[in-house]
């Protein structure tokens, strides 16, 4: 059980740091949250000083701190706190400390402020929208409930097809 949980947080890590890694400004001109690989990064509209908090948080999530990172992404959302990434940011970093109830209410803030729309294509709403999903499945099996994360995980699948 131990070598599973193990793993299991290894890899969240490993998806983080990933995850984290597409902070930067987006290079093309597209509007929405996703590279064209499917990965959830900020939208075009995101702003220079916010970008530079989430290299911040990149930054110091991948030295092992995640409350310098999360303290990063706490000051980028009173810059923006209309943005869905950043709240999905702050859900797999909750995730990750530990924290699964904040994870999955900050996972479903973002999923409700990205169903609003705004310049993102329904692509990519539905992609944050998976991310979400995935981090309130995994949340769920953290918290021992199999059933939930099952359904969550489901509702992922779905979006991501």
């Amino acid at each position: 059980m131990k070598i599973t949980k193990l793993f299991i947080v290894r890899i969240l890590l490993i998806s983080f740091a990933v995850s984290l890694t597409a902070c930067q400004a987006p290079k093309d001109k597209t509007p929405g949250w996703t590279t064209a690989s499917g990965e959830v990064r900020p939208g075009p509209k995101t702003g220079k000083a916010v970008l530079a908090l989430l290299g911040k948080s990149r930054q110091a999530s991948k030295k092992g701190s995640l409350s310098t990172a999360e303290s990063h992404l706490e000051r980028a959302l009173r810059i923006e706190p209309q943005n869905p990434t950043l709240w999905l940011y702050m859900a797999k970093l909750r995730l990750y400390a530990g924290k699964s109830k904040e994870a999955i209410n900050l996972a479903k803030k973002a999923m409700a402020l990205s169903s609003r729309g705004g310049t993102a294509s329904r692509t990519s709403r539905r992609s944050l929208q998976a991310d979400c999903w995935r981090v309130i499945a995994h949340a769920q099996q953290k918290m021992g409930n199999s059933r939930k994360a099952q359904k969550a995980q489901a509702e992922a699948n779905t979006l991501s097809h």
